[in-house]
């Protein structure tokens, strides 16, 4: 089962690398006149996502090259703690947005998501291996 979860995710890895988002990601993390020390920050509370997910967002924030840290708040909500986190992550947004586009949230959130889909499906047949190289392409083509 295992091996299933790997052979998606390497195989959405292939067909959705292709050498231009590595060098704009490094462009991105190295410009000059941005804040090194900004970073979103993910305050989660409540139920945990499932299982995959956090494997899908975690290679998804390694490709778009964005600084990111999880903080696990537990099942008891304090009332303002992540209201506070978000203001923070706001001037950080405003950073991602002048660099990777306006819309940039819609088109990583649409990302995570297809992995997340792909760790979490049943193995993967022929048939569904073109449908999916179909909707990587599709997703990588609005990113740009």
């Amino acid at each position: 089962m295992k091996i299933g979860y790997y052979f998606c995710l390497l195989f959405f890895l292939f067909f959705s690398c292709d050498g231009t988002q590595t060098a704009q990601n490094n462009t991105v993390a190295g410009r000059k006149g941005t804040d090194s020390s900004l970073k979103w920050i993910d305050y989660r509370q409540g139920e945990l996502p499932p299982e995959g997910y956090y494997s899908a967002l975690d290679s998804t924030i390694k490709k778009w090259g964005i600084r990111y840290e999880r903080i696990e708040g537990g099942c008891e909500i304090i009332p303002g703690e992540k209201q506070r986190y978000e203001q923070h992550n706001e001037k950080y947004f405003e950073q991602l947005e002048k660099q990777l586009g306006s819309g940039w949230r819609q088109r990583f959130d649409q990302e995570v998501r297809l992995l997340d889909s792909l760790i979490s499906s049943a193995p993967i047949s022929p048939d569904d291996s073109t449908r999916i190289n179909k909707e990587v392409k599709r997703t990588n083509t609005l990113q740009q």
